[in-house]
């Protein structure tokens, strides 16, 4: 009876571990892109940024995004850049910005994507409720 007790208890073992093994690795630390349409839902302008700061070149030599207008952006993922006032520090790489008023979208794939200043866009909505990191 024992060794048949020890046995169980030894294949329970072996069962938890295994099963926590698993999950250790379906969550490793591996950062995917998540490309999430955003709608901006703020008052502010959105500009379109080479770079994760506002002294990048602004990709745009018309109008910035804006909620009035229906625009989004696709987000692929966030960093830490510039911090803006007390605004915070978030942005969103882009891959693409729909100008909904003018009818058109602009795509800014990979290696040069687009940035946009998170708090802006969604208040950092999207970074909260699970952006992926870049």
């Amino acid at each position: 009876m024992k060794f048949k007790l020890g046995r169980r208890i030894a294949v329970a073992g072996a069962t938890a571990a295994l099963a926590v093994g698993t999950l250790a690795l379906s969550t490793g630390s591996a950062s995917a892109n998540s490309y999430i349409n955003v709608p901006l839902s703020t008052a502010h302008g959105v500009g379109l940024y080479s770079g994760p700061s506002t002294s990048g070149t602004y990709l745009r030599d018309t109008n910035p995004l804006f909620k009035s207008h229906g625009d989004s952006i696709t987000a692929v993922c966030w960093v830490v850049g510039q911090q803006i006032g007390n605004d915070g520090d978030v942005w969103y790489m882009t891959s693409q910005a729909n100008f909904n008023w003018y009818g058109y979208s602009d795509f800014f794939p990979a290696p040069n994507p687009a940035w946009t200043f998170a708090p802006y866009v969604d208040g950092a909505n999207a970074f909260h409720n699970g952006l992926n990191h870049c």
